[in-house]
């Protein structure tokens, strides 16, 4: 899914509050125990803290880009589904050869599965019921094939490849046009699985617990620097200073996992109703279905 909605103060603090507090009452406690006890000795050298802060500017650089580069290539597998999806069927409404009343019905059959194909794709990797939508385009022998089956969506690729050989056998596609076709059945079969590599590679959580450390370690000495020198302003500084390396860090965890079903995901739903619509226009089908809109600002 995506976030398509106006700016809202909620949203923007919903993950890391509990933090922000937290160190908003440390840096309280810090200059109350300066100021009122006299507990200069909390000073701390403000030198050490902008080498530090600029450590964890470089660290919280790298890993919001690797979690950005997870999610972007998330969404170009998409599109390049998206594309495939489209010129499969154009490629069956062109290359097959027969009598028209046939050439509907197998054309008919083809842009069925695609659809069931990207639904089942998308709801496998959010890890939900896996026919929900596709099971609507597929008859009852396809789903008692593929509900048999561990990998849903590779069943129905399976299913997409045997219609096409036995295209090819009874000579209704010629060699070369048949190896085209494959061809795209090949970028389909190496998307579901880049897809599936991302699903199933976990974010390093050496080097994210890391980063988590070093922000701790930066919050606990930031009040401690300013103190001595601007007094009770240490405490909006430091809450300041905080949101911005909390909310990166925050950006940077929910974008390293772009299949988890939250506002920041592939809207994969979206997209395989896209495909429905294109598909379904491709062969004059009579009832399109509508395009998915946002609920409360997030497009699935």
């Amino acid at each position: 899914m995506y976030v398509k909605q106006v700016f809202s103060i909620w949203r923007l603090l919903r993950g890391i509050w509990p933090g922000l507090l937290v160190v908003t009452a440390y840096a309280a406690l810090v200059f109350h125990l300066y100021n009122a006890k006299n507990w200069h000795f909390l000073s701390f050298p403000i030198s050490i803290i902008t080498i530090l802060g600029t450590a964890l500017s470089l660290l919280l650089g790298f890993r919001t880009n690797s979690a950005y580069d997870r999610w972007w290539e998330a969404r170009k597998v998409w599109g390049a589904i998206v594309n495939d999806s489209r010129t499969l069927v154009r490629q069956s409404i062109s290359f097959i050869e027969t009598s028209k009343e046939e050439k509907d019905k197998i054309i008919y059959n083809i842009a069925h599965l695609q659809i069931a194909w990207c639904y089942a794709l998308a709801n496998s990797l959010r890890k939900g019921q896996v026919l929900v939508y596709a099971d609507l385009h597929l008859d009852q022998s396809e789903h008692e094939y593929v509900a048999s089956q561990d990998n849903i969506p590779n069943a129905i690729l399976n299913l997409l490849q045997f219609k096409f050989s036995e295209l090819h056998e009874e000579g209704k596609i010629k060699t070369l046009l048949f190896q085209n076709v494959d061809q795209t059945l090949q970028r389909l079969c190496d998307a579901m699985g880049k897809c599936e590599r991302i699903k199933n590679t976990v974010f390093p959580t050496q080097y994210s617990f890391f980063v988590v450390l070093v922000i701790f370690i930066f919050t606990l000495v930031l009040p401690m620097g300013l103190v001595e020198s601007i007094g009770r302003i240490a405490i909006p500084i430091t809450f300041t200073i905080s949101f911005l390396f909390f909310y990166v860090e925050w950006i940077a965890y929910v974008m390293q996992n772009p299949f988890e079903n939250g506002p920041n995901d592939i809207p994969m739903t979206s997209l395989s109703r896209t495909i429905e619509i294109n598909l379904l226009e491709m062969i004059h089908a009579d009832k399109i279905p509508e395009k998915i809109l946002p609920k409360n600002g997030v497009v699935m």
